[in-house]
């Protein structure tokens, strides 16, 4: 048996290196990775070394991660969708993709799902531009009582599995809220874009290193009619209403529009005192007043929704002085009752400027 094998994961190809573990461990290792196996002649991606110095299971377990990890950092920069969630598929390529936080159900509803659907993963959801899904058939990590570390068990070898259908493309995108007080029946709620925004942006790998990934989301999201949250007590509940979500056929996937922001500096006037925006990646017009804005963080975005005048001195700030500002948000938003718009707006920038979403410029900038 080699001690050399290639997976599939979010559509990079990783080469899994278990020299120094022994015969056992690689037949275990291979074993739990059947499920996205590649064969044949394939130059790898990236390679990932099995951990050494700890057990087997928690070699086991920190091999998932370093898997996931090396895959999500080849595709980052790549115009693709990378959600943290389980994906589903139906025989037709439908996919259904419940996000949520680690250790809030969706593993165990990947095993309980998987009796009528193709396990698409249970850990990251790619999908591209066209709605096309990229799948990451990863082992289970699955919580058993007494174990240290969580079992990494290959689906199909719980139930026998499912072939992946061909053209495996989004059909609906759910956000999971399962608690132990939730309704015995499952509800559905329809999400607005920022409510959406705000729950699946943390839940996004590099989203700040997306090219448009504001603009991505909003037409993937529009495209298969909204995002929903989804909440529940018991995951045995779910069958019929995952048979219903799972049935819309979804729309086909606009042009998606360049990043909304102009990060130009900037205005050929521009001198002390004025106000710009800082750097962000992109943003959205939310349609409601709102504007969603994202710039890049440390843990790859960091996400904020404008409103009130927010949006409109945003929008007008590009090296501009305070009462050039002030004159476009009275344009849009009327002169305020009972108070000075001058002093109003000046105190509604500043306060972007603490949030690091607009900066005054001084003689060094």
């Amino acid at each position: 048996m080699s001690d050399r094998f290639l997976v599939s994961a979010v559509g990079a190809v990783i080469a899994v290196d278990t020299a120094s573990r022994d015969g056992s461990f690689q037949r275990r290792a291979r074993e739990a990775w059947s499920d996205a196996l590649i064969t044949g002649d394939v130059s790898a991606d990236a390679t990932v070394s099995v951990r050494d110095a700890v057990s087997d299971e928690e070699a086991l377990s920190l091999l998932s991660t370093d898997v996931t990890l090396a895959a999500l950092a080849h595709r980052q920069g790549d115009q693709l969708w990378m959600l943290h969630a389980t994906g589903l598929a139906d025989e037709s390529g439908r996919v259904i993709v419940l996000s949520a936080a680690s250790g809030t159900g969706k593993t165990t509803a990947a095993r309980h799902l998987s009796r009528h659907y193709a396990y698409v993963s249970d850990e990251t959801i790619a999908i591209e531009n066209s709605g096309a899904v990229v799948p990451y058939r990863k082992p289970l990590s699955i919580i058993e009582p007494d174990a240290p570390h969580k079992v990494q068990t290959a689906l199909s070898s719980i139930d026998g599995g499912r072939a992946l259908p061909g053209g495996l493309r989004v059909a609906k995108i759910v956000v999971l809220d399962r608690t132990s007080d939730g309704p015995l029946e499952p509800e559905v709620d329809e999400l607005d874009m920022a409510t959406a925004l705000e729950l699946l942006a943390p839940q996004t790998s590099y989203l700040g290193h997306v090219p448009a990934p504001l603009q991505l989301i909003d037409a993937l999201l529009t495209a298969t009619g909204g995002a929903v949250r989804l909440r529940y007590r018991e995951v045995s509940t779910l069958d019929a209403l995952i048979g219903t979500l799972i049935a819309a056929e979804p729309a086909t996937v606009p042009p998606i529009p360049s990043s909304g922001v102009d990060n130009d500096r900037f205005a050929t006037d521009a001198h002390e005192g004025t106000y710009a925006r800082a750097e962000a990646v992109d943003a959205l017009d939310l349609g409601d007043g709102r504007l969603a804005v994202l710039q890049r963080s440390d843990g790859g975005g960091r996400f904020n929704i404008l409103d009130g005048i927010g949006p409109a001195i945003w929008a007008a700030a590009n090296a501009s002085d305070l009462d050039v500002i002030v004159r476009a948000v009275v344009e849009v938003h009327g002169a305020p009752d009972g108070l000075d718009a001058t002093q109003a707006v000046a105190s509604a920038a500043q306060q972007l400027v603490d949030d690091g979403l607009l900066q005054r410029l001084s003689a060094q900038t």
